[in-house]
C-alpha cells in the first residue's frame, strides 16, 4: 500500500477526487443519476463523469499555468514559454513560436525570466502562489454554477461539481507546503524560500538560465559566476541540484569534457538524497563519457541498467537523449542502421525543442562523436 500511494501523482489523485465528489455529491442532491439506473445507463453515467474528469485535468493545468503567467507579469517577470503536456508555445525573436516538446515529470509549464536580484531577493511570492490561486478563482467560480444548476435539476451540475472539486484539489495539493516525489510544490518553494538565502539565489538563477537558453543563448555564453557550485547550497535540495547540473551543461558547452565528466561523478556520488530525475540525467551523461572514453564494455554494461533503459525510453524527445543513443550506437555497437536512426531522431528534437540554446552545442558533441569513431576505425 506504501509503494502504490508513493506512486499516486497529482493527476490520478486529482481524478480520483474528482470522480468520487462528483458521483456521491450529484447523487446526493438527485441530479443527474436517479436512484435506480440500468447497466447501459450506469455506464453512460460513468462514461460523462470520466470525460468530465479528464475535462477537468486539462482544465486547471491550463489554468494553473496562466496563474503563474499572470502573477509572473503583474511582478515584472517576462513570457518565455508556456506547456500543456507536450503542446508547447515559444516566444522567440520573431515572435510565438510552436513546439511539442515533452518534460518527464511534469505536465504543464510556465516559463519566465523574473526581475533583478536585488538585495538578497526577488518577487517569487505572488509567482508562486499564482497558480494554486487561479484554481480556487475557478474552483469558486464552477461551485456557484453547481449550485444554479442544482435548482434546476440540470445535468450539468454534476459536471460543474466535478471541476470545482477538481480545482480545489489542486489548489491544496500545491498550496499545502510538500515535496511530491522529492520536488517541491508552490507552497513549499515559497515557504523554503523565505527562509533561506541559498534556495532563493538558486531559484532566481534556475529560472534565469532556463529563460536565458529557451531563447537561444548558449551555456558557455552565460556568466561564469551564475554557476559558482560552492553557492548552490545544498545539493540534495532539487533547486540547488539544478544550477549544479546547470554547471555540468556549462563545462560540456565549453568542451571542458574532462571537468564535466569530474562534476558529474562528484555529484551523483556525493547527493545521495538529490531526485531521481536528477540521478538517472547524471547516469545518461555518465555512460555518455564512458562511451566517447574509454568505453570499457564492462563499466557501459554496469551503467546501462534496465532501470536507466525505461528512463532513456522516457527522455527520447530529448537532444541529449539522442545523442547519447548516437554515441551507444556508434561508438559501442558499431551499428551504422540504429546510428542512422538515433541521428534521425536527434534533428527532429533539434527541432522541436523549446531550449533553442543547447542547440549549437548538441551539434558540436554529435559531431565529436564522428570524429572519435573516425579515429578509432583509423587506429585500427
Amino acid at each position: 500500500m506504501k509503494k502504490l500511494l508513493s506512486r499516486l501523482t497529482p493527476v490520478t489523485a486529482g481524478i480520483c477526487a474528482g470522480l468520487i465528489i462528483g458521483y456521491f455529491g450529484a447523487r446526493a442532491i438527485g441530479v443527474f443519476i436517479p436512484a435506480q439506473v440500468t447497466l447501459w445507463q450506469s455506464l453512460i453515467v460513468y462514461g460523462v463523469i470520466m470525460a468530465a474528469a479528464l475535462f477537468s485535468l486539462f482544465l486547471h493545468i491550463l489554468v494553473h499555468e496562466t496563474g503563474h503567467l499572470v502573477m509572473g507579469l503583474l511582478c515584472g517577470y517576462r513570457f518565455v514559454s508556456f506547456r500543456v503536456f507536450n503542446f508547447t508555445i515559444v516566444k522567440e525573436k520573431d515572435g510565438l513560436v510552436r513546439k511539442r516538446f515533452k518534460l518527464v515529470g511534469t505536465v504543464g509549464q510556465c516559463l519566465m525570466s523574473p526581475p533583478e536580484f536585488v538585495g538578497g531577493s526577488f518577487p517569487y511570492v505572488l509567482y508562486n502562489l499564482g497558480g494554486p490561486a487561479m484554481n480556487f478563482v475557478f474552483c469558486g467560480v464552477f461551485f456557484v454554477a453547481f449550485l444554479l444548476a442544482s435548482k434546476t435539476a440540470s445535468p450539468a451540475s454534476a459536471v460543474f461539481l466535478i471541476i470545482a472539486a477538481f480545482g480545489a484539489f489542486m489548489g491544496l495539493f500545491n498550496i499545502v507546503p510538500q515535496k511530491i516525489g522529492g520536488v517541491a510544490n508552490d507552497g513549499y518553494n515559497v515557504f523554503i524560500l523565505g527562509k533561506n538565502d541559498a534556495a532563493r539565489r538558486a531559484f532566481w538563477l534556475q529560472l534565469r538560465v532556463t529563460a536565458m537558453v529557451t531563447q537561444g543563448v548558449r551555456y558557455r555564453d552565460l556568466p561564469d559566476e551564475w554557476f559558482m557550485v560552492s553557492d548552490c547550497g545544498n545539493w540534495n535540495d532539487p533547486i540547488a541540484a539544478v544550477v549544479v547540473l546547470g554547471r555540468y551543461s556549462y563545462l560540456l558547452d565549453k568542451m571542458e569534457i574532462k571537468e564535466a565528466r569530474a562534476l558529474a561523478g562528484k555529484l551523483l556520488y556525493s547527493a545521495s538524497r538529490m531526485l531521481e530525475l536528477h540521478k538517472n540525467e547524471l547516469r545518461c551523461e555518465l555512460l555518455f563519457h564512458e562511451l566517447i572514453g574509454e568505453c570499457r564494455k564492462e563499466e557501459i554494461e554496469r551503467l546501462h541498467t534496465a532501470e536507466l533503459k525505461k528512463y532513456i525510453r522516457a527522455t527520447s524527445s530529448y537532444m541529449s537523449r539522442q545523442r547519447l543513443l548516437y554515441a551507444y550506437a556508434k561508438l559501442f555497437l558499431d551499428d551504422l542502421s540504429a546510428a542512422g536512426a538515433a541521428r534521425r531522431k536527434f534533428e527532429d528534437a533539434c527541432a522541436h525543442t523549446p531550449f533553442s540554446g543547447e542547440i549549437p552545442g548538441e551539434r558540436e558533441l554529435v559531431g565529436l562523436i564522428d570524429d572519435i569513431a573516425d579515429d578509432r576505425k583509423g587506429g585500427q
